[in-house]
């Protein structure tokens, strides 16, 4: 069963055989037996590709909670039910990896000691099921309704902009005065209009940008160049504020939070992966009240 889910994972019965240090005919020749035994075709197989059919999705569902069900029963046998172990892969976007993920890890391993982390750190989406991913990062509100997912935390949102920027191109008092100045803005936006609530007023801003990124550290370096006005989640701009590099435009005005969600292939969040999503809805919280 682990052996198919690996195969399942990785897509590939050589990167399954690699990976387990086994031959590939006898991974080819395991998941045969497998799928005799079950009466079941579990993978749609062509020269180009490797695919769970719809039986094989739902094994492959209810095999990873049957393994992670046995090794939580093996561990407590063992003694090991506080301490987690193996490797933990993590997917997310640069400016959360660097922001948020990196600096929590250590205090996590330092906790959870035969804990390993592999950080796939990429702005647009990694194929969970395909590089074998424990537990992903994504923000927003998610449509892909195969993924299983939690929301860690609502992270407001503010305008920021660089000292020397608001002093060349003036200080905003009121969301019409934003009619003068330039944004910076996401690439992937699924809109440029900015929408600001104060005392249940709700306003519509849009602003032109000189430059569209499509990460947020190139959105924060650019408004720290004085490029334009940032709207962006506190984690994110967090250093920046207190370091005096970017401030707050408009801070009586409130936007739509933006969520912060952890998501994962199948089965419940347990083990090494609930503990660290724990950890880091903590890390969040901590980022969020710093500005």
């Amino acid at each position: 069963m682990r052996l198919f889910v690996r195969v399942a994972e990785s897509g590939s019965f050589s990167k399954a055989a690699v990976a387990l240090d086994v031959g590939q005919p006898t991974v080819s020749r395991r998941i045969q037996d497998l799928e005799a035994q079950l009466d079941a075709v579990l993978f749609q197989r062509t020269t180009r590709a490797l695919s769970l059919t719809e039986a094989g999705e739902r094994f492959y569902k209810r095999a990873v909670d049957l393994i992670a069900d046995y090794e939580q029963a093996e561990a407590e046998v063992r003694g090991l039910e506080h301490e987690p172990v193996g490797l933990l892969r993590i997917s997310c976007s640069n400016s959360f990896a660097r922001r948020i993920i990196i600096p929590a890890i250590p205090e996590f391993a330092d906790k959870y000691p035969r804990i390993r982390f592999d950080v796939i750190s990429d702005d647009s989406f990694t194929d969970l099921v395909e590089e074998g991913v424990d537990l992903a990062f994504r923000f927003g509100h998610l449509d892909d309704s195969r993924l299983m997912m939690r929301k860690l935390a609502d992270s407001p949102q503010a305008l920021w902009a660089s000292p020397d920027y608001l002093a060349r191109m003036g200080t905003p008092k009121t969301p019409a005065d934003l009619e003068h100045h330039s944004a910076v803005h996401f690439r992937k936006a699924r809109h440029p209009d900015w929408y600001l609530t104060k005392e249940g007023e709700t306003v519509t801003a849009r602003l032109e940008g000189r430059f569209i990124a499509s990460g947020g550290d190139n959105l924060v370096q650019a408004a720290e160049a004085g490029l334009g006005i940032l709207l962006g989640p506190k984690w994110l701009v967090a250093n920046c504020v207190t370091e005096g590099r970017l401030q707050a435009v408009l801070p009586d005005w409130t936007t739509e939070n933006l969520p912060v969600n952890c998501v994962w292939t199948s089965g419940r969040l347990r083990g090494k992966t609930k503990l660290f999503a724990d950890h880091i809805a903590d890390a969040l919280k901590a980022s969020m009240n710093r500005c």
